[in-house]
This record gives structure tokens, sequence and C-alpha cells, in this order.
């Protein structure tokens, strides 16, 4: 059964018994524990979610049924697959929507993954799934056709002669108090092309042949297993992505690594039975908007010199976290993006007073008094004038801060996202 949902849309029914939807969660449950935190503040997720940090947040549950949060992507759970889109796109075709998805995702840093490489909006792409398969199997071929990977691989075994260092525990217990004192436990490190490295990447290959009906995926990921042959088979783990030390001469596999590790951390397989392979990669739209709207300031606004700002403290105690943001010269302007669409038909035009109270706080700690405020707006939906909020700073000397809140229409084409942005990037001009 296929189901496909937009974030915080209606309910929908899994069609599951008590016990399968308990198997669901629990699964769920030990996805989200093995994810990334993609930068987001622990504070802002329990006050949305609740305090449990280790109950998932992807999916609302209300007996069978199911409704999404703010994760795109889809989940994959014994016969039932879940495709999960963003709410700013319910009025385009769902066959476009991914390839939209993965053009925002192209200008990001936190989720590092070679979109950019390759032109998906021609590829016959209908699943969530399928896409990322693709990226991972064409990236990767590619990359050890033309540059195949050997590295040095620290081994312990025994010995007719010394070799590198002698491993004293495994000698003493294995040779000298059984008499086979003529034989050593070295420890020393050949370079091999059968290494960590390869047998993670040959792991994810067959484990993706398993989900894929893609036939170029197909038949790239079994041209990886063919250049691979020689590499030992072994069960993999995201944990065993931190035992690789890649050679400088070698960072291009890194975006390769950090692939690996996306779908062994985000894939349960039951050896036992074929049927009950599962898989999610569920990505949050809050760090897919913010960094889509950042890296196209960075890329086509670099006169305003960009200066994106690491997470600091508002008290001198370190305490009081703030996240984030943005900050432009020429004028001087610090930016930040919220992913709401705001209900404008109040006096606050849809800006909660959290944000506003924050976006206060930003403005007193980084010393600027111009603050813009980016939310998405629904593609489809007219466009709206921005909406100017000014506060007198009596402590000092009743200076003025203005904060700017803007919509912006990231569905669109690039070169109209590009002149919405610089329209509200010039509006703190006027």
């Amino acid at each position: 059964m296929i189901q496909s949902i937009y974030e915080f849309d209606k309910e929908v029914s899994t069609g599951f018994s008590d016990d399968k939807i308990k198997r669901f969660k629990t699964y769920l449950d030990e996805v989200w524990q093995s994810r990334k935190q993609y930068g987001l503040e622990e504070d802002e997720r329990d006050s949305f979610y609740g305090s449990d940090k280790k109950k998932q947040r992807f999916l609302t549950f209300d007996g069978d049924k199911i409704k999404a949060n703010n994760y795109v992507g889809f989940i994959q759970f014994e016969g039932l697959t879940v495709n999960i889109y963003p709410k700013i796109c319910q009025d385009m075709p769902q066959e476009q929507v991914i390839s939209k998805v993965l053009y925002w995702l192209s200008y990001g840093k936190k989720i590092n993954l070679p979109f950019a490489e390759l032109p998906l909006d021609r590829q016959p792409f209908d699943t969530w799934l399928e896409a990322f398969i693709f990226l991972f199997a064409h990236h990767t071929e590619e990359l050890l056709t033309n540059q195949p990977y050997q590295s040095y691989q620290e081994i312990t075994e025994e010995t007719s002669y010394l070799r590198g260092s002698l491993a004293i525990p495994q000698y003493v217990q294995n040779n000298l108090l059984t008499g086979r004192h003529q034989f050593f436990y070295c420890t020393y490190e050949p370079f091999l092309y059968d290494n960590q490295f390869n047998r993670i990447v040959k792991f994810v290959s067959r484990m993706l042949l398993t989900f894929t009906n893609n036939e170029k995926s197909k038949e790239k990921l079994n041209s990886l297993l063919f250049l691979l042959d020689d590499v030992a088979d072994e069960y993999c783990q995201e944990n065993h992505c931190d035992l690789v030390k890649l050679n400088p001469l070698y960072q291009d596999l890194a975006i390769v690594l950090e692939m690996s590790r996306m779908f062994l951390s985000s894939s349960s397989i039951s050896q036992s039975d074929a049927n009950k392979n599962n898989f999610c990669l569920l990505l949050p739209m809050e760090v897919v908007f913010e960094e889509f709207i950042f890296g196209i300031i960075e890329t086509y606004f670099i006169d305003r010199k960009p200066n994106a700002q690491g997470t600091g403290f508002l008290t001198q105690e370190r305490v009081f976290q703030i996240k984030n943001d943005i900050i432009l010269q020429n004028p001087t302007l610090v930016i930040d993006t919220k992913y709401k669409i705001r209900d404008k038909k109040d006096s606050k035009k849809g800006i909660s007073q959290t944000d506003m109270y924050q976006m206060l706080a930003y403005s007193i700690r980084r010393e600027i008094d111009q603050v813009l405020l980016i939310y998405p707006k629904k593609n489809g939906k007219e466009n709206s004038e921005m909406d100017i909020f000014t506060i007198a700073d009596r402590f000092a000397s009743d200076k003025v801060i203005t904060i700017r809140a803007a919509d912006i229409d990231i569905c669109c084409e690039e070169g109209e996202i590009i002149r919405q942005i610089d329209e509200v990037l010039n509006s703190n001009n006027s």
C-alpha cells in the first residue's frame, strides 16, 4: 500500500493491527535515535513534541492513523510506503516535487549529497527512494571506476616472522602459553583494496539492490559490485563509517561515505524475511528551507558580504543559546528563516510572539537594528506585501529596531526566486 501525504495535513490510515503499529513506532524510534541532529535546537524540538528525546517525531499516531510532522521524504515499512511532501508544494504536481526538493538541497551544506552533479529533473523518478538510490549509484560508480580506493588497513594476525609491531597480549595468550613461541602475533598496516571503506560501499550497494526497481540504478549498483568483487563481504552498520579515515588524496569519496552513513542509519533489514525490509529517509524542512535561502544569498549576493553566524549565547553566563543566522553588510542586516506559512489575518501578520522576541534578542546581541524574517510562501499563492514592525529601544536612547517579515515562493524558477530575495534584501534601503 502507498500513501502520499503532506506535512501537517490530514490523517491517513495505515491499515495496521495494534501489534504492527507498535513495531512501526519502535522502528521509527530507532531511526530517530540514530539520525543526525541537523542543527535543530533541542529546546525547540522538546517544546513542540514533548520531553522524551528518544521518541520519534516524524509522524503523529492516532490508533492506526498517521499524520506527518515537519519531515519530508519516505518511509517503507512491512508493505506500507509513505511519501511525505512539503506543505508549500500542495498545488504542484507530485511528480515535480521530488526534483524541486533535490534542487533546494543542492544549495545546502549540512546534508552532504551530490545533488548539483546530476540533471535530476530529467530522471523519471516518482519516489524519493529511487532518486536517492540513483544519486548514490551514479556518483559512487563514477568515482570508483576512475579512482579505485586503496588504503592502509590495520591488521593483527599470526605470522612466521616479525612484521610491524608485536601484539604482546595476543602473542602471550595464543603463542607463549601454548608452546608456539616461534610464531608471532603482529600488528601492521598493508596497503589494501579490501578495506573498510570498500566493504561499506559493497554492503550498501547490495542492500540498495533489494529496494530499487530502476533499471539504471540496478545497472550501476551491479557495476559497483563487480568493481568490488575482491572486497570481503561484511555486514555493516552506521558506526562502521566512523572507522574510515580517508586519505586527503581521496576527499571526493567523503560524500560517498556520508551517503552510506545516511542509508545505514535509516535502514532495518530482516535477514530472515526479504518482504520485511524496512527503510526510511526523512529530511527536516526547517533545515532544507534555511539552507536553501542562505545558499542562494551566499551564491548570488556576494556583494552584500554575507556572513553566516554560528550558534552563540544570549547572556554573558553562556546560557540561553541563540541559533544560526546570517548577517549582511552594505548595509548591515541580520536575517533569520522561519519555516511556517503565515496567516496574515490579524495585526501580528502571522508572526508568533516567540519569533518577535527572538528577533529582538538577535538585534540586541548582534548590535544590528535591521532584522529580516523570511517565511516560505505556498506555491501559487498571490504576492503579498512585506510587513514592518518597529521597536524603540529605551536602553539605547530610543534607537529604533526595524523588523521586516517577507514571504518567498521557493517553488518557482530560480530566476524568480533570486528576484524575490533581491527585492526583500533591498527593502531596508528605502
